[in-house]
């Protein structure tokens, strides 16, 4: 049965026939018939809309299906009334009740599964609920061809996969799953670094425990993928004022390491290591895959939009000393800055550590200048590390076992990948920086990913490779967003910490084509001192504004009383530049505010109707 919008008849006195008392009339729906009496109030449940049509399930079981092109919205799922005015052999005429009611949400799954015949498991109540939340059909068509599609990934929740066909992403078992981690803030690299470097360490544990005649040559194989790269520019500029020890042998030391890499990287596993190597003994006692993929994280997807942020947070960066204590006790300010930059063993190891660790070497072939460098906290991981990887086949099986399972030592390789996977604000401002990054990480995470099965012929290292293969995912699905969406993960090297970051260009591409100078970026950060911080900038042309949000009273009391300072600063360098404080209400989610900010929940109309059937 037909409903048709009709404006005309919009009152409660029918048609023009002018029927005095109410009259009843038999009609037909689907394979029932219905029994219609003037007066009569009808309720249903907004089963589907799609364009100028939306379908009406009635508490009986019928159905009607109709088009009204001047109503106001319904939303799927809506309960609504309609007063019967008057009827006549073929037309309906109905009008909307006014206080129309919503039904509850629970009532309104049951009651579409039971209209699908469809069993009431928990899965499909999950799938119905997420049809409803994206304000999709609840048709029996989209509830079984959503509840097949979630069949396709069991693992992941069913809300994830509801909303990347919402949103038209593309779908595979790595993409779902990384969707969900972003939809449950559960994306971080940062944090997820932590946890790989910990495989590391005890991968070379365990081989340096268990299997000491492979300690030499693993730990070989690690030291060089994680010297890969060049020094920070932090290295380089303590190299300049000539405060660590063999400063110039760094970039030669790199240049071999580098090429070590890329050899490495182009083997098969039966170059790298014989499959029989390792016993099934052996394997048992430390266990606690793919061909290498050729394809890693496009640069230009990754960073390539965010050239114009670049230069903006060149603008709000650069300046005077003042402008930086801003920012004091963030770790972005120098008042709690360390003696130490990251790469120094005096930032990542205690000072009782350092003693211990110096008095530990004492009986391994190292410079005397190195072994002082690691007591005083002077030489960098890198410098220390380049030394023991030439040494290392000097070394006996026994001397290189105990020194893959020293804790310091592991500390050491640990804070050398995590030196070069994170970024400083001084890094950010260089061309190309965020791409070698970006590029450096997604090679090193895809070879840890089958390290154990290419070097020992067995994925022993279960735990390593499937985290490596995660982080790997993680950056494939930013390259996929960034097709769309200009988004990308910094991890941060600040003063005295690492701190995440989310960085947001608000403003889409199209609109970027049509006025290049104007620009709307987010900068999320999770900080040690100032704790969670959102900052809102808008450049057009010169002027550029900043709102902050902040988490806590004492960061905005903080900020208040320095926040002159910055204003000053960047409206010295010729930019016209005003700022705002607030208290955030709630946190960014990458999801709903973002990817799906912009994103069609389908032709969704919320019909208020005076109809006719």
């Amino acid at each position: 049965m037909a409903i048709i919008s009709n404006s005309i008849q919009n009152n409660s006195q029918g048609t023009s026939s002018g029927v005095s008392s109410p009259r009843s009339q038999t009609y037909r729906s689907g394979n029932s018939t219905i029994q219609l009496q003037e007066g009569q109030t009808l309720k249903g449940v907004v089963s589907d809309v799609h364009g100028k049509e939306i379908t009406l399930a009635m508490e009986d079981g019928s159905s009607f299906t109709g088009k009204l092109p001047d109503a106001s919205q319904y939303s799927i799922g809506q309960k609504a009334a309609f007063q019967i005015t008057s009827l006549d052999s073929n037309t309906i005429y109905m009008k909307a009740v006014n206080s129309a009611y919503l039904l509850d949400i629970e009532d309104t799954i049951e009651q579409a599964l039971e209209e699908a015949s469809l069993p009431k498991s928990d899965r499909n109540i999950e799938v119905v609920r997420s049809l409803l939340q994206n304000q999709q059909s609840i048709s029996r068509e989209n509830i079984m061809s959503s509840i097949q599609l979630c069949a396709r990934f069991p693992k992941v929740d069913v809300n994830a996969v509801i909303t990347m066909k919402r949103l038209g992403l593309p779908m595979t078992q790595e993409s779902v799953q990384q969707f969900a981690n972003y939809q449950n803030q559960n994306h971080q690299l940062l944090s997820k670094m932590t946890a790989l470097t910990n495989d590391i360490a005890n991968m070379m544990n365990a081989i340096g425990s268990q299997v000491p005649r492979l300690a030499g040559e693993i730990g070989a194989r690690i030291l060089a993928m994680a010297l890969e790269g060049n020094p920070s520019l932090e290295e380089m500029a303590l190299s300049e004022n000539g405060n660590t020890v063999q400063a110039e042998t760094i970039l030669s030391e790199q240049e071999s390491l580098t090429e070590t890499a890329a050899d490495g990287k182009t083997q098969t596993a039966a170059e790298l290591a014989d499959p029989s190597v390792i016993t099934e003994e052996e394997a048992a006692k430390m266990s606690g895959s793919e061909t290498m993929a050729e394809e890693t994280t496009d640069p230009a997807q990754t960073a390539g939009p965010l050239a114009r942020m670049r230069q903006l947070f060149t603008t709000l960066t650069d300046g005077n000393a003042a402008a930086r204590t801003a920012l004091t006790e963030s770790g972005l300010g120098d008042d709690f800055r360390t003696p130490f930059i990251h790469e120094q063993a005096g930032f990542i190891l205690s000072p009782e550590d350092r003693q211990a660790f110096a008095s530990f070497l004492s009986e391994y072939p190292i410079p005397e200048e190195l072994k002082q460098g690691i007591a005083d906290g002077t030489i960098t991981a890198r410098q220390f590390l380049a030394a023991v990887k030439d040494i290392l086949p000097q070394l006996s099986d026994e001397e290189a076992g105990k020194l893959l399972t020293s804790r310091a030592f592991q500390d050491l390789v640990k804070a050398q990948f995590t030196s070069g996977w994170t970024v400083s604000p001084e890094q950010l401002k260089q061309e190309q920086a965020l791409d070698v990054i970006y590029d450096k990480m997604s090679r090193q995470f895809e070879t840890l990913s089958h390290f154990s099965e290419q070097v020992l012929g067995k994925n022993i290292f279960s735990q390593l490779s499937q985290n490596a293969s995660d982080m790997s995912n993680n950056l494939d699905f930013m390259k996929m967003m960034n097709q769309t969406f200009q988004y990308i993960q910094l991890p941060l090297k600040l003063q005295n910490q690492n701190a995440h970051g989310d960085l947001y260009v608000m403003t889409r591409k199209e609109a970027l084509k049509k006025n290049p100078d104007k620009l709307s970026v987010l900068l999320h950060l999770d900080m040690d001192h100032l704790g969670t911080l959102d900052i809102r900038i808008v450049k057009e042309y010169t002027a550029v504004s900043a709102n902050f949000f902040v988490s806590t009273k004492e960061t905005k009391d903080l900020l208040e009383r320095n926040i002159e300072l910055l204003n000053d600063a960047i409206n010295e360098q010729g930019y016209a530049f005003t700022s705002e404080l607030s208290m955030k209400e709630k946190d960014i989610d990458v999801v709903k505010d973002f990817i799906g900010a912009d994103a069609p929940v389908g032709d969704l109309k919320r019909y208020n109707f005076d109809l006719r059937a």
